[in-house]
């Protein structure tokens, strides 16, 4: 029986993606909802969901929705990574390396998007 020597990897970036990806879901809830008050600690915190409180709900509500997609598509990247092998020399390896960085790039990008839109 041959025992995989990265397979602890495998757990370890596969736990860490999965773990990430339910807490940014889980974060983007209330933001949905449109529970949480303006505020400069918890929300999407740009100077335009700060020029009304009309804004702010409207920005937090559509960037917790966005928020919630990369939740799920890094917990999905989580999940993938559990059966790949670890194979630094393989070009999947560095896609699934960088997935938080190349899912959170068009998700801020739509969110200042959708804020530009405003009047």
């Amino acid at each position: 029986m041959t025992r995989d020597p990265l397979a602890f990897a495998r757990v370890v970036i596969g736990g860490c993606y999965l773990g990430l990806g339910l807490l940014g879901y889980l974060i983007s809830l209330p933001l949905i909802r449109g529970k949480v008050p303006m505020n400069h600690v918890y929300g999407v915190r740009i100077r335009k969901s700060f020029a009304s409180p009309e804004h702010w709900d409207a920005i937090n509500r559509y960037g917790g929705r966005q928020l919630a997609g990369y939740g799920l598509a890094n917990a999905l990247v989580g999940v993938i990574a559990f059966f790949v092998p670890v194979a630094p020399d393989r070009w999947y390896f560095w896609v699934m390396l960088s997935a938080p960085a190349w899912l959170t790039v068009p998700m801020v990008w739509r969110i200042f998007a959708f804020a530009r839109r405003l009047p």
